[in-house]
């Protein structure tokens, strides 16, 4: 018997069931892999997900729903094609203009407890992409129901207009979409789906579900290695690195990122940087030895990049080594000459470990 997923539409309103092995869903989840592990971890989260003001559970269900009406109602699939046709939208994001108008109605007869209409939804399925923004409220409505505008199709004019990514999970930005990019025109472009992987791996882990949400940031680095995409690789390597400096169990994870990121960049700070990272790993394994090792190398090996001193000194000061970090510090302000943000850094350290730190306004 296949499971039934109960899934609460809207908190004040109630709920509403599908079963688990529903084709529809199936479809949209495939389409959807981003999702794949929240979805099976759900149990580890409240009923009603909300990551960025969009659930992306709701989003699968709803589009969903509409892959079957595509199989089951020939004026839905005649649109369907009609959009894709006219409008050069992709399949994805011609079911979810349909989905725009189905929500409406959806919660309507949730709220209502009324029966669906459907050939009231197949009519106004027809004015998608149709300019209704001239149209007076006592007007015909276009629809075909004789009936006014305003008390027909008004309260669905916004969901009318045509967009090539209708259907992207947008989860919000910041890992992979930096700036919006025009020349992207479908839905379901890698980069949407790495995005998402980022804020659904930060929803997992604030809600306290630590394996699941590494497990997602490991599937964006599988999926960019997919993809070949230099780029995304690096990111993703690098937002799987910056979990594990967040949680000691996961240092062995860790050093490996870091290793990997070695091998992508090639500017001499970035390396700094990451080498760095690597000896943190270390320490956080129980090498402390091994680790400052590693540190030493590095001040050799890179003897102008002196941001890694201060990197040092921050991990002395980690392991409870308060002394030596301020003896460190006062001698790269003195004996070294040091960029800016070296500088600024190193004098907040030494103030946030208790030292007077006048003796080095000179070196503003």
């Amino acid at each position: 018997m296949a499971k039934v997923i109960t899934f609460p539409y809207v908190k004040e309103h109630g709920q509403f069931s599908i079963e688990e092995d529903d084709k529809g869903f199936t479809t949209i989840l495939n389409e959807h892999p981003e999702v794949k592990t929240l979805f099976s971890r759900r149990q580890h989260y409240p009923d009603f997900m909300e990551i960025n003001g969009v659930n992306p559970v709701f989003h699968v269900m709803i589009e969903g729903i509409i892959e079957n009406q595509l199989h089951d109602t020939i004026g839905v699939r005649e649109i369907f094609e009609k959009l894709q046709d006219e409008k050069d939208l992709t399949p994805h994001a011609a079911r979810a203009c349909i989905a725009r108008i189905f929500i409406i109605d959806f919660f309507e007869v949730l709220k209502e407890h009324k029966p669906f209409e459907l050939e009231a939804y197949v009519r106004r399925l027809s004015l998608i992409g149709t300019d209704v923004s001239n149209l007076g409220r006592n007007d015909r409505c276009p629809c075909g129901s004789s009936a006014k505008f305003k008390r027909c199709c008004a309260p669905y004019a916004e969901a009318f207009e045509v967009f090539q990514l209708a259907g992207r999970l947008d989860l919000g930005s910041g890992s992979y979409l930096l700036d919006e990019l025009e020349d992207i025109k479908d839905p379901l472009n890698p980069i949407f789906q790495l995005e998402a992987r980022f804020h659904i791996s930060e929803y997992m882990e604030f809600h306290g579900d630590i394996e699941g949400a590494i497990e997602v940031l490991r599937e964006s680095i599988a999926y960019a290695k997919f993809y070949q995409e230099g780029v995304f690789l690096e990111n993703a390597w690098q937002d799987f690195m910056f979990f594990c400096q967040n949680h000691v169990q996961f240092a062995k994870e860790g050093l490996e990122a870091s290793e990997q990121l070695l091998k992508l960049v090639d500017d001499d700070e970035e390396q700094g940087n990451l080498l760095c990272d690597r000896a943190d790993f270390i320490a956080k394994m129980g090498n402390m030895e091994a680790s400052e090792v590693e540190y030493k190398t590095l001040f050799d090996t890179l003897p102008s990049f002196h941001f890694a001193r201060f990197r040092y000194a921050s991990m002395l000061t980690e392991y409870n080594r308060a002394n030596d970090a301020k003896s460190f510090l006062r001698d790269l302000l003195t004996n070294y000459r040091i960029d800016d943000e070296t500088l600024e850094e190193a004098l907040a350290l030494l103030k946030q470990l208790g030292e007077d730190t006048t003796e080095f306004q000179y070196l503003f």
